[in-house]
């Protein structure tokens, strides 16, 4: 009987193992490429998106609205004797005071609406009022008391406010002829507005920036 040489069997051994290795090694460079675009670089894996830095919302108030809109009694035409405009709680306010008439209980025709531009009443020039949106606010009432032989005004109050407020930038008055007021306010974004009308006043309420 012929007996194996002992180094004949180390060498199939050895030979055996080294085709193993190189097909292990061959087995991860294939599972490493297969998701690998040309040029060698893997695509980045998609972050989740932080919710944290998304912007923030404009605060709304509850019953606002940016439609135009009006009412009141045209035969009531009330003196129209102040202006406020203040800022507190998140609401920049702007209230027009008007004195009616004894028994009266309804307030005075008015409209409130967006425009693109203002213009002054009597020269219908362009306006300048501060702001990038613009609310047009016009009601029947006396800033003139022209009954006598001399006019008497009855509105003694500024005709141009700037409070600069988070919203409302500037109110002006732009018209008052024959017993119709009109107001220009000047605003830093679209606000919707909420609008309150008693026989004494009408009150208009913007979101504070």
């Amino acid at each position: 009987e012929r007996r194996k040489r002992p180094g004949h069997t180390d060498g199939r051994r050895l030979a055996a193992v080294r085709s193993l290795l190189a097909l292990c090694v061959a087995s991860v460079l294939v599972a490493g490429c297969a998701g690998t675009p040309e040029g060698g670089r893997a695509k980045p894996k998609p972050q989740p998106k932080a919710t944290g830095e998304s912007k923030a919302e404009p605060i709304s108030l509850p019953g606002a609205s940016c439609r135009g809109r009006g009412g009141g009694n045209a035969r009531n035409i009330p003196d129209f004797v102040g202006i406020e405009v203040v800022s507190k709680g998140g609401i920049d306010r702007v209230t027009f005071r008007f004195r009616p008439a004894a028994g009266v209980n309804q307030p005075p025709s008015h409209y409130v609406k967006f425009t693109e531009q203002l213009y002054t009443g009597k020269e219908g020039r362009e306006a300048k009022i501060a702001g990038e949106f613009f609310v047009h606010v016009v009601f029947g009432a006396r800033g003139v008391e022209i009954s006598g032989e001399d006019p008497v005004e009855v509105f003694t109050g500024p005709e141009e406010l700037t409070p600069g407020f988070g919203t409302v930038q500037e109110v002006e008055q732009i018209g008052d002829f024959e017993s119709t007021i009109t107001w220009g306010i000047g605003i830093s974004r679209r606000a919707c507005f909420r609008m309150k009308a008693k026989a004494d006043r009408l009150v208009l309420e913007f979101p504070s920036s």
